[in-house]
């Protein structure tokens, strides 16, 4: 196995998404890359999340900042040079989220900072979230990246971010002030350039490997880049609707919107943070053509077993409270 490293020179986000993207579907079988990166004054949005509603655009923009959808899944999040940047690149048979969060724990210890893995896809200090993780999969290597919150300016956090009062209801909190911290309030010495030396050296450390840095191929990653560029990709505007669902459901929140003509979807839209792959692909692709209701929509979907039980409680949920 061949372990390279890549840390990035550069702070647009078009820049380091696209090159993270490219190594991503370009890797080879039996090649892994851990990746260090940093955004300025960034909102980066899940995959499947509806910009409009997840962050204030238009002051965003207006404050010469950067919007950007990642191609995992998982929530919002505001990047500035006070935060740092991981991606672990894995071939799907060594993939390992407990050994790579493990790197992120064990660099915490290290620097005299007790972390523990909390929730869904956080890491937490002294009940405080100093790290979100999203994921994404192909047919050979699965996307692991995340957050380090070394030092970021919590006014613009809450500034750019609307996060949704349902979700900060469940996790018993009322903003998300009082949800983040800094790394540098357990431990104010703590620098990027220190947090990247522990997180290198915890890696080697926990896979017994020295890792080879490679620089970023640019030129190659072109393509990729320009499609993070783009609006279409930032915004994945939503057509018009006429039924729709907000809900808050154990494995995320959504937001669906469907078109019904004659009693049959002819569109649908679904913006989630769910972290289970595939789920808002399925929905969309499947439910095309089909009559709206219950029953068909879960029929519809019942073949693919791995999602029957959050189908069925989507269905039944869409149904119950829907906007026609």
């Amino acid at each position: 196995m061949k372990f390279y490293l890549t840390q990035s020179s550069y702070v647009n986000p078009y820049v380091n998404l696209g090159y993270e993207e490219y190594m991503f579907h370009h890797l080879k079988a039996d090649e892994a890359l851990f990746y260090l990166w940093q955004n300025q004054h960034t909102v980066v949005i899940g995959k499947n999340q509806n910009a409009f509603k997840e962050c204030k655009v238009n002051q965003l923009k207006e404050n010469d900042g950067y919007l950007a959808r990642r191609s995992s899944g998982g929530g919002a999040v505001f990047h500035d040079l006070g935060n740092l940047n991981f991606t672990f690149i894995m071939p799907n048979n060594i993939v390992d989220v407990h050994k790579q969060l493990q790197v992120i724990v064990t660099t915490l210890n290290t620097c005299g900072i007790e972390g523990k893995f909390a929730g869904r896809n956080d890491i937490e200090v002294e009940g405080y979230k100093v790290s979100g993780n999203a994921f994404a999969k192909n047919k050979t290597h699965s996307l692991h990246h995340g957050t380090l919150i070394l030092n970021v300016n919590i006014s613009d956090l809450s500034k750019y971010l609307n996060v949704s009062a349902i979700k900060l209801e469940s996790k018993g909190v009322d903003s998300v002030k009082k949800r983040v911290a800094n790394l540098v309030d357990f431990m104010p010495s703590l620098t990027v350039d220190k947090l990247k030396q522990e997180l290198i050296h915890s890696f080697e450390n926990i896979y017994q490997t020295t890792l080879k840095e490679i620089p970023m191929d640019i030129e190659n990653a072109t393509k990729y880049i320009q499609k993070h560029e783009s609006e279409a990709w930032q915004t994945n505007k939503m057509f018009d609707f006429n039924a729709q669902l907000h809900h808050k459901f154990s494995w995320g929140e959504v937001q669906a919107f469907f078109v019904v003509d004659s009693g049959t979807i002819k569109e649908v839209k679904i913006y989630s943070d769910t972290l289970i792959m595939d789920l808002v692909e399925t929905i969309e692709k499947d439910l095309i053509n089909v009559e709206y209701d219950h029953d068909s929509i879960i029929k519809a979907l019942s073949n693919k077993k791995q999602f029957k039980d959050m189908v069925i409680e989507f269905s039944d949920k869409l149904f119950k409270e829907e906007i026609l």
